[in-house]
């Protein structure tokens, strides 16, 4: 795994993300107006994620989302970015006390796997 990634939905100039991202990939189901749909997840961070979906949510749409691991963590999203024909930026918050351990553990499993160094491990992980 990359230790962080800069690409296409990452502000120009100085970068304002709080925390930094992990290349992730996993299937993603989400649950918008009604409707259920599949996306992939291209990366994760403590604060968000980006997901691949052939169709996009609005600028700030709130939805739910189960992340497709060896058991779906559930998790709240807010869209952040919208970016057609690739996808959509979205914060995260874990819904229960057991779903941020999971998630937190899942961001330290990816953080242990990176060639990250210890204080880009603690921006990671306990960050600004």
């Amino acid at each position: 795994m990359l230790p962080t990634l800069r690409d296409e939905y990452s502000h120009s100039g100085a970068d304002q993300r709080k925390s930094a991202r992990y290349e992730f990939s996993a299937a993603i189901e989400i649950e918008w107006c009604g409707k259920k749909f599949w996306g992939r997840v291209r990366n994760v961070s403590r604060h968000g994620m980006f997901i691949m979906l052939p169709d996009l949510p609005v600028l700030n749409a709130a939805f739910t989302a189960n992340l497709a691991l060896n058991f779906p963590l559930k998790l709240e999203c807010i869209v952040t970015r919208v970016i057609p024909g690739q996808g959509i930026g979205v914060n995260v918050t874990p819904p229960t006390k057991l779903a941020r351990a999971r998630y937190q553990a899942l961001l330290m499993a990816l953080t242990l796997d990176s060639n990250a160094t210890p204080d880009e491990e603690e921006t990671s992980l306990g960050g600004q």
